[in-house]
Parts: C-alpha cells; structure tokens; sequence
C-alpha cells in the first residue's frame, strides 16, 4: 500500500498507468473510491484509453477533514471487478495566508460628562397698580427695610397705596436733582 499527498482546497488529478489483458477486447470503466469514517467518497475516471486513466478529485475542504483515508482504485470489465490498487490518501490543506486590517482608536483623556441640576422656579402674582390722585404728596420711610424672604413676604401684604407710595417717592427724588 503507498501513500499519496493531496490537497483538500484544491483540484487534484491522478493518472494511473492501466493495463487490461484477455482474450476478448471489451470496455472498462474505472472509478476512484475514498473511504471515510460512516461514508464513501466514488470518482468517475475519465475514459480509459487503453494505457493509463485519469481521475480528477474536485476540492473537498467542506466535505472530509485533514488527515488519511483508505483509496482504492476499482475496475469493472464486462461482469468482472477488479481492485488493482490500494493506498492512503493523506489530504492537507495548502498554506493560506489570510489578512484583514485592524482599526484602533485612540483613547481619549477627557471624557464628557453630563451633569443634571435641579432648576426651582417661583412664581410670584405681579400686583395690580392703580393711579393715585395727583393731589397727594408722600415722604418716603426714613428707615430702610430689610430684605425680606419669600416666606415673610406671604405673611405681610403690601398694599397698592404704598407701592405707589414709593414710586412717587422715587421719582420726586430724582426730579429734585
């Protein structure tokens, strides 16, 4: 039995030196058979011309793995088999080069953040102004009030009368200027 080397992703044809003896010519058909683990693998030869036949192996990358089958030649004449030769099939894929490009970024140092705050709105009701009777003079408070804060400002009213009040204060003053 000899062992042969062949290829898994590619084509690989195999010619082999046949010579058929007897007394009457008659047609032979050849085939290839390589057997695998739950499954034979047959391949037709191409016509036997009386001195050598061919048999091409198409690429068997999806079918068998890498690795040694049993291969046998068969040759059927009229009503007869014949198994003439025996060997290994050592089945390897050729060297395959693969390369893809790589895209790296890079990193960078400051990161956006997010920030949420809270926004608190209040509302305050605008009052209502009404005109005063021009006959009126008003002096303004000599003391100045402190500043108040929401919460007191509920607890006291104003009433229209002093704002105007000091409005008309704040305009005498500065046409006194």
């Amino acid at each position: 039995m000899s062992n042969i080397d062949l290829l898994l992703d590619e084509e690989n044809e195999l010619t082999f030196s046949l010579t058929i003896e007897g007394t009457r010519p008659a047609e032979a058909q050849c085939r290839l058979i390589v057997e695998s683990q739950g499954m034979s693998l047959v391949f037709d030869s191409e016509q036997y011309d009386g001195d050598e036949v061919t048999v091409v192996l198409p690429p068997l990358k999806h079918v068998l793995k890498e690795g040694e089958y049993n291969m046998d030649l068969e040759v059927i004449v009229e009503d007869k088999y014949f198994r003439p030769l025996s060997m290994i099939g050592n089945f390897e894929k050729s060297i395959e080069i693969k390369a893809k490009p790589m895209i790296k970024t890079k990193k960078r140092s400051i990161q956006p953040r997010a920030t949420v705050s809270e926004v608190k709105v209040n509302r305050r009701q605008k009052p209502v102004i009404k005109e005063a009777p021009a006959t009126r003079s008003i002096s303004p408070d000599p003391a100045p009030q402190k500043a108040r804060s929401p919460k007191q400002d509920k607890k006291t009213k104003v009433t229209d009368q002093q704002i105007l009040q000091i409005i008309e204060a704040l305009t005498k003053g500065k046409l006194d200027e």
